[in-house]
């Protein structure tokens, strides 16, 4: 299985790209995130990544409204993240016709939070663990922890975790190329990983889909789709449903 993700980011309501994930450097590529949604399934996308930027911050879900327009509309499968912190949102967002929901500060250091949201959801929860040069980071990447990403991936594998985003935050927005170097710990775990940050080229693209036996699922692509640097059309055709 290879799965190909246009990432849609809301913040203030509008679909933008941050660099290295700093709010205060965003760029508005539309006004309205469910037309670029549907933009991106008109164009042959198969599954969409959606992420409250806003949400992530404040720690709870602030774009709701905009999200669930794109899950209401489009119909491809939808996995959403940001601020997601408390069960309640988990099952809404799930309710809202989200295919998956990904949990990122909450799982991290939300005390039982994970493994209750695995009990009660399964496979449909993902978790987002994001680096900058082997910290992670969580609230939106303005928070560093010290927990490291070994603690983190043995609380993944005893809570029954099987799916994995993985962003390297250095390289996220920057049209740098992604660095499969960071995702080495990932890999060979038995989890499900998605790859972001960086992923500007059909090399990038083509480098990753080699790493599916040793568990990438797929990847997200975002600012190199929105620049034109990359085109959905060119990486749709290296996706594998099996």
């Amino acid at each position: 299985m290879f799965r190909i993700y246009p990432a849609v980011d809301i913040k203030d309501g509008k679909c933008v790209r941050l660099y290295q994930g700093d709010m205060s450097k965003e760029t508005v590529f539309s006004e309205n995130p469910r037309e670029m949604a549907l933009a991106w399934q008109d164009q042959g996308a198969k599954y969409l990544h959606v992420v409250d930027l806003d949400g992530a911050i404040e720690g709870k879900p602030v774009n709701l409204d905009a999200i669930g327009s794109i899950l209401q509309r489009v119909e491809v499968p939808v996995q959403v993240g940001g601020g997601i912190r408390r069960m309640e949102d988990v099952a809404k967002l799930l309710g809202l016709g989200a295919d998956r929901v990904i949990l990122g500060s909450g799982a991290i250091v939300g005390d039982d939070f994970l493994e209750r949201a695995i009990d009660g959801f399964g496979s449909r929860i993902l978790v987002s663990i994001d680096t900058k040069s082997e910290q992670v980071a969580i609230s939106g990447w303005t928070e560093m922890v010290e927990i490291t990403v070994w603690e983190i991936l043995r609380r993944l594998i005893h809570a029954g975790a099987n799916g994995i985003i993985h962003t390297d935050i250095l390289r996220d927005g920057t049209l740098g190329g992604y660095d499969t170097a960071t995702l080495e710990p990932f890999l060979d775990r038995n989890f499900r990983v998605i790859a972001a940050g960086g992923v500007t080229t059909l090399q990038d693209v083509t480098t990753l889909k080699s790493l599916r036996k040793r568990g990438v699922e797929g990847v997200i692509i975002g600012k190199a789709l929105y620049s034109n640097e990359l085109h959905l059309a060119d990486v749709l055709p290296l996706e594998e449903d099996t």
